[in-house]
């Protein structure tokens, strides 16, 4: 799952000074390397606040099973959703697509909101 590889790179030690000091790749040239480097410190906040609410409902899908139940679907799509925006925001960045990527972490974080409340974040 691309996510993880997202988590790796925004919770290590340096994860949020990377992705703020990080250089534009090399091929982008029609957006500034500032914009690049703000765009990846965006989705690097998005998705590590994503990442806790991911464990948290991981936690709460052991309780439901322990009692014989489920997560809501709804909640489970929300999750997919999200995790599909994160990617998008991360592929757009990577091709130097801003205008992309920030409609991508504009849906995540909308995608994230409706999330934490159906976990009662």
């Amino acid at each position: 799952m691309r996510l993880a590889a997202i988590a790796l790179a925004f919770l290590g030690v340096a994860g949020a000074a990377r992705a703020q000091s990080a250089p534009a790749p090399a091929a982008c040239t029609a957006v500034s390397p500032a914009a690049i480097r703000e765009l990846r410190h965006r989705l690097g906040l998005v998705a590590t606040r994503a990442i806790a609410y991911f464990r948290s409902a991981d936690s709460i899908e052991e309780n439901l099973k322990q009692q014989g139940a489920a997560l809501h679907p709804e909640i489970v799509s929300l999750r997919l959703r999200l995790e599909a925006a994160l990617d998008e925001s991360e592929d757009a960045i990577d091709q130097c697509d801003a205008a992309l990527a920030r409609k991508a972490l504009e849906r995540a974080q909308a995608l994230l909101d409706r999330f934490a409340a159906k976990l009662g974040g």
